[in-house]
């Protein structure tokens, strides 16, 4: 038996409006933070797409839609990618994907109805297998590295980028009524990867958003309440910067510990969000018992606290982040469960790495990542 065109793009229409419905669904039950905007703002612009070529299937005549399409399938790549760099604790970069998606649709519309059905396809093309190749790229970054459904969607973009990348070498060297493309990369083989790819990712990224406790975002930083003892990100760095600032001036040596939360997602999982959000706090609260009095320490994202403080004159800083940690071994975090919290550390002295808060907290958090 075979499908239709027409067929073939209602019935990817009825999957990605299933999958994008079913991850929104899920993001909103697990608390949605800036990841699952951004993914969920990856399946709404999925949805536009199908949308857009249904309409351009059924009605040939509608030449507009081709340009709304394109781009908006560029967007739902570019806006997974953000989400990917979001959930590494990275800026998403969502400025960079509109300009692009603006681009394509320009590419398009600029042509006319003189463009027909594959105006603007070898910019879309390109657009779709740089963003998923960004994408596969990230997630074997930081946290999505060492997680499996972090491993799934490298492969899943990475087979999407690579399909892109050599759909758009035929369409601009053989051209688009060659038998080569018409047989292997036209629109209906095109579709059924386009299914494979949304089913396989939107499962992917539905587990992952659901190991991820709490409200998290990438700007201030998560809640937290200032009877535990620490503060914001946003009120640590204005702090930390000040700190140096001073430091510097008096030639002073400060050390920037980061106490990152170790297996957060296999907790989440296994004895729920909640559960997840008391490990973070219990972490934080052992470590502010443990630093100096002279310390600032804050909750610089959901999983990492920093703590900045003077150089001890004896020992090596990092035995402060090694007494965190034994402490960490000895505090259970519910006496019924018998489980304690895990971290990792990383640490940075100012004599070593300069007085420049970013350059600081980048080489202890990807110490501390090194360790995970």
């Amino acid at each position: 038996m075979q499908l239709d065109l027409l067929t073939l793009l209602y019935a990817s229409g009825l999957i990605v409006v299933s999958s994008g419905t079913s991850f929104i669904i899920s993001t909103l039950v697990h608390r949605a933070d800036l990841v699952a905007r951004l993914w969920s703002l990856g399946f709404v612009a999925g949805m536009l797409a199908t949308i857009a070529y249904a309409i351009w299937a059924a009605s040939p005549g509608a030449w507009w839609v081709i340009g709304i399409g394109n781009a908006a399938l560029v967007f739902a790549l570019g806006a997974m990618w953000s989400g990917c760099r979001a959930f590494n604790e990275r800026p998403p970069r969502l400025w960079v994907v509109a300009l692009v998606s603006a681009l394509v649709f320009a590419s398009a519309f600029v042509r006319g109805s003189e463009g027909g059905a594959w105006a603007g396809a070898a910019e879309m093309f390109i657009a779709i297998a740089v963003f998923a190749g960004l994408a596969s790229s990230e997630t074997l970054r930081a946290r999505l590295r060492v997680l499996v459904n972090g491993r799934i969607l490298a492969v899943v973009f990475a087979g999407v980028s690579l399909f892109y990348l050599v759909r758009c070498g035929v369409i601009l060297i053989l051209g688009q009524h060659s038998d080569v493309f018409t047989v292997y990369f036209g629109t209906p083989n095109t579709t059924l990867v386009n299914i494979v790819f949304i089913t396989l990712a939107s499962i992917a990224m539905s587990v992952l958003q659901a190991t991820r406790g709490g409200d998290r975002t990438l700007t201030a930083g998560p809640e937290v309440d200032p009877a535990l003892g620490f503060t914001t990100r946003a009120q640590f760095e204005g702090q930390a910067v000040q700190w140096l600032r001073r430091a510097e001036r008096r030639h002073e040596s400060l050390a920037l510990v980061v106490l990152e939360v170790d297996n957060l997602e296999h907790v989440n999982i296994a004895l729920g969000s909640d559960y997840g959000d008391r490990t973070v706090d219990a972490v934080g609260m052992v470590a502010r018992d443990h630093v100096p009095t002279t310390s600032l320490i804050g909750r610089i994202s959901s999983r990492r606290f920093a703590i900045l403080t003077p150089t001890p004159p004896v020992g090596e800083p990092r035995q402060l982040g090694e007494r965190v940690l034994t402490a960490l071994a000895e505090a259970p975090i519910d006496p019924n469960v018998g489980a304690r919290p895990v971290a990792v550390f990383g640490v940075v002295t100012t004599d070593g790495a300069g007085y420049e808060y970013d350059e600081l907290r980048s080489i202890a958090e990807r110490r501390a990542t090194t360790r995970s």
